[in-house]
C-alpha cells in the first residue's frame, strides 16, 4: 500500500480514562504487557506497507514521545517518509467532543501537501487489532468507493461506552445507508474508526471546514453525505477491543489472559511492534503461586498472583495475594499486600500489609509513582 499514507487521530475524551491519562496521552496507555495502545494500529499500517504515518497526539505528550523515538521499532526512521508526530490544533481537547476532528489534520496541512501519496487512511490510536489493511484497499478500489469505513458485526461495548460509538446501517452489498454516533439502532454494526478515502477529498472537506467552521469528519461530512458519496463497510472479523474508557481498558486487558484471544490478536504473519526493551527473563522465588498470569520481563514473584497482567520490572513481595489486577511497569508490592481489582499505574509503590479490594466491578485505580500505606485509600 505504497499509495497510502496513515493518519491515527487523538483520542479526544482524555477524561474516560481518568488518572490514567494525568501523564499520557491516549496513545501511550500501556497495554498487554508490553505494548502502548498506539502500537496495534501503528504495527496493522507498516504490515500493509504503508511508510508515510502522521501521529496526531495532544500536548501530554512526552511518554508517547520517548516510546516512539525515530521509529526505529518499526522501520520508520528512514530517509524518505518515516513517521510524524503532529501537534493537535485544539488546545481545549477535553472539551472537544468531535469523533474525527479535521481540523487537527488540517493544522498540519504542509504535512499532507508534501506527501505523495493518493489516499489516506485514518484510524484512532486506540484500536486494538490485528487487521491485513492490504484487504481493505483492494476492496476499496474493487467497489470504487470514496470511502471505506471497517466495521465489526456483533461487537459489544460497555453500557457506558454506547454513547462513545459510531454506528453503521448497510445494505446486504456492504453499501453505508447511515451513519450514526452515540445511539445505535436495531441491526447496526460497529465502527472501528478506520477511514480509507483519496487524500483529494480529503482536502476538499478542509475547504468546508475553513468555511462554515464545522470540522467532525463523522457527524459534519460522512453522515450528511451517504447518498452523494460511496461510502462502503469492510467487514472486519478478528479480535476487536475498542479502549473509550478506564473501565474498558481493564476489561479488554484481562481479555489478554484467554489464550484464544491471544491466538486471534498476534498472528506471527503480522506482528505487533513496540520499543524493546531488554531484560532479565521473570523471576519465580521459593513460595511463589502464579496461575493465569501475563509478566513481562524483569518481574520478580514471591507471592501469589492470579489472573493479572504484570508490566516490566514488577515486584511482587512475600506473601502478597494479587487478583484479577493490572500492574504497569516499576510496580513494587510489599509484603502480605492483598489486591483485587485494581490498576496500579506505573511507579507505584504498596506497602507492606496494605489491602485494596474494590468493593464492585470498577477496579481501583493508584495514580503513577504514589506510594500506598495501609488506610491511605
Amino acid at each position: 500500500m505504497k499509495e497510502v499514507m496513515g493518519l491515527i487521530h487523538h483520542v479526544k475524551d482524555e477524561k474516560a480514562f481518568r488518572q490514567i491519562t494525568k501523564n499520557r496521552c491516549v496513545a501511550a496507555i500501556p497495554f498487554g504487557g508490553k505494548y502502548r495502545l498506539v502500537d496495534f494500529p501503528l504495527s496493522n499500517m507498516v504490515n500493509a506497507g504503508i511508510s508515510n504515518i502522521g501521529i496526531i497526539t495532544s500536548f501530554n505528550m512526552r511518554s508517547l514521545l520517548e516510546h516512539l523515538g525515530r521509529g526505529e521499532d518499526w522501520g520508520l526512521d528512514r530517509k524518505k517518509d518515516g513517521l510524524f508526530i503532529l501537534p493537535t490544533a485544539s488546545i481545549d481537547s477535553a472539551n472537544n467532543k468531535r469523533k474525527v476532528d479535521l481540523e487537527d489534520f488540517y493544522a498540519n496541512l504542509d504535512y499532507l501537501e508534501k506527501s505523495k501519496q493518493e489516499y489516506v487512511l485514518i484510524t484512532g490510536s486506540n484500536i486494538v487489532c490485528n487487521l491485513d489493511l492490504r484487504k481493505v484497499g483492494a476492496f476499496h478500489k474493487k467497489n470504487e468507493a470514496d470511502v471505506t469505513i471497517v466495521y465489526q458485526d456483533g461487537y459489544q461495548f460497555l453500557d457506558l461506552d454506547i454513547k462513545r460509538g459510531v454506528y453503521l446501517q448497510k445494505d446486504d452489498d456492504g453499501r453505508i445507508l447511515a451513519i450514526e454516533a452515540g445511539a445505535p439502532s436495531p441491526g447496526n454494526v460497529v465502527s472501528m474508526d478506520m477511514y480509507l478515502l483519496k487524500k483529494s477529498l480529503l482536502m476538499s472537506f478542509f475547504e468546508e471546514g475553513e468555511i462554515n467552521g464545522k470540522w467532525d469528519l463523522i457527524s459534519d461530512f460522512l453522515t450528511s453525505r451517504v447518498r452523494d458519496l460511496r461510502i462502503y463497510g469492510f467487514p472486519y472479523q478478528g479480535y476487536l477491543a475498542i479502549v473509550n474508557s478506564w473501565q474498558s481498558l481493564f476489561k479488554h486487558q484481562l481479555e489478554l489472559l484467554d489464550s484464544r484471544v491471544v491466538q486471534k490478536l498476534f498472528n506471527p504473519k503480522r506482528m505487533i511492534y513496540t520499543k524493546i526493551k531488554d531484560g532479565p527473563p521473570t523471576r519465580y522465588c521459593g513460595g511463589a503461586e502464579v496461575c493465569n498470569v501475563l509478566a513481562s520481563n524483569g518481574c520478580v514473584i514471591e507471592g501469589k498472583v492470579e489472573n493479572c497482567i504484570m508490566f516490566r520490572k514488577v515486584k511482587i513481595g512475600r506473601g502478597a495475594v494479587i487478583r484479577n489486577s493490572i500492574l504497569m511497569p516499576k510496580v513494587e508490592i510489599g509484603e502480605n499486600v492483598v489486591l483485587d481489582r485494581v490498576i496500579l499505574d506505573k511507579g507505584v509503590s504498596v506497602h507492606k500489609g496494605t489491602k485494596l479490594i474494590s468493593q464492585n466491578e470498577d477496579p481501583i485505580i493508584i495514580p503513577k509513582n504514589i506510594k500506598v500505606r495501609e488506610g491511605s485509600v
